[in-house]
């Protein structure tokens, strides 16, 4: 994390089912300080994920939210603070990246056919 900077969010993240090829496979906590960070956590969680954020700002919680992660959508479970809506760009983002995914996988297998 850089020393520098004022702000990062805490994710708590307690997968619920793994697979082999997950890279989040216990519970662990991960702090990020920019979306780019944020978004590449989310995409590495498995499918079905419980987990919470807390967002710090100068050593204080200015926000806290729980969320559940599956396959399709993510499910707001608790947002309070400054983590109300914090997760609508992130998520967003990670949509449209699975959505992108998915079009590949399936372009693929249609040309291999």
């Amino acid at each position: 994390m850089n020393a520098m900077a004022i702000g990062h969010a805490e994710l708590y993240i307690y997968p619920e089912k793994v697979t082999p090829h997950d890279r989040i496979s216990s519970p662990q906590r991960i702090d990020v300080v920019g979306t780019q960070e944020l978004l590449e956590v989310l995409v590495s969680m498995p499918a079905e994920t419980s987990f919470s954020v807390l967002l710090v700002i100068n050593d204080c919680v200015v926000g806290n939210g729980k969320y559940f992660m599956t396959h399709e959508t993510v499910t707001i479970l608790h947002e309070y603070g400054a983590c109300v809506g914090f997760l609508v760009k992130p998520l967003t983002l990670l949509r449209e990246a699975r959505q992108e995914h998915q079009r590949r996988y399936t372009s693929q297998d249609h040309v291999q056919q």
